[in-house]
């Protein structure tokens, strides 16, 4: 009892502090809604890409023969956060169950998060290469649940896992129906990087062979959805990805770079992509 008392003050604290970064920095939030209408299967597989084991939750429709799914939505998270995360405190469950309700296809889909790591979304010199683990891997997951890999892939990320999406559909355009990101941590040039971030690129030939906005132009007259917070400090990166990439859809609009902003923008990005599946 004592503990749970001591905890209220903590918790008002935290709610207090949330309301003044809204107010004061010009970032946005919006409550955390439970999840309606789906289940989730939580699990970790043992990657050829990765040395430690990966966890990955699985959410589909309560209702849904699970043999009939066909669409697989890959939710690519930030650096560190671990895929139930995504559901936890990202609220990317009630969004994709309230999109089920309103557009049938996302019936037939999968929404899959994983444990995102550090080591950014590309082949590391450490031999660690998690975009390999989603291209490659992560099928293979859906496989297990619904007996046969997707027919059709979209992608959906934020901060780190922005960059990894469009990482993936420059990669292989004609695989991915559609990616839609928010906050994607995009750097102009590799001094940009190694001012802010630092250490996403193990040199700079390595960041001109993964620079997503050097090789933009691979996602012309694809289905691309970027949402960037004007207070982002990745803001400048995105706005060259846009002059790059002319037919992307990219907003540059209140918010921050955090976890208010990518719970904001979940049902824009997941109605997005299920527009184009």
């Amino acid at each position: 009892m004592l503990l749970g008392l001591a905890a209220l003050p903590l918790a008002g604290c935290a709610v207090i502090r949330d309301r003044v970064r809204v107010a004061v920095k010009g970032c946005v939030d919006v409550p955390y809604t439970p999840p309606t209408g789906i289940v989730m299967i939580a699990g970790s597989l043992r990657s050829r890409h990765v040395r430690q084991p990966v966890g990955y939750v699985l959410a589909v429709g309560d209702d849904v023969d699970r043999h009939a799914i066909d669409l697989a939505i890959y939710v690519l998270p930030g650096r560190s956060v671990v895929a139930r995360e995504v559901f936890a405190g990202l609220n990317y469950g009630a969004p994709f169950g309230a999109t089920m309700r309103t557009n049938p296809i996302l019936r037939r889909s999968v929404l899959v998060s994983f444990d995102a790591g550090e080591s950014y979304f590309h082949p590391r010199a450490s031999g660690e290469d998690r975009l390999s683990l989603v291209t490659d891997e992560l099928p293979a997951v859906v496989a297990s649940l619904t007996g046969s890999r997707p027919k059709r892939e979209a992608l959906v990320g934020m901060s780190m896992g922005g960059y990894g999406a469009l990482l993936a559909a420059e990669r292989e355009p004609e695989r991915y129906r559609a990616v839609a990101v928010a906050g994607p941590a995009l750097f102009p040039s590799y001094e940009d990087e190694r001012g802010s971030v630092g250490g996403a690129f193990d040199s700079a030939v390595d960041f001109a062979r993964y620079d997503v906005v050097g090789h933009a132009r691979t996602l012309r007259g694809r289905a691309v959805r970027i949402r960037c917070g004007l207070s982002d400090p990745f803001a400048p990166g995105v706005r060259a990805f846009a002059r790059a990439c002319p037919t992307a859809d990219v907003v540059v609009e209140k918010g921050c770079h955090d976890d208010g902003f990518w719970r904001a923008s979940a049902p824009a990005l997941l109605e997005f992509v299920a527009a184009h599946l």
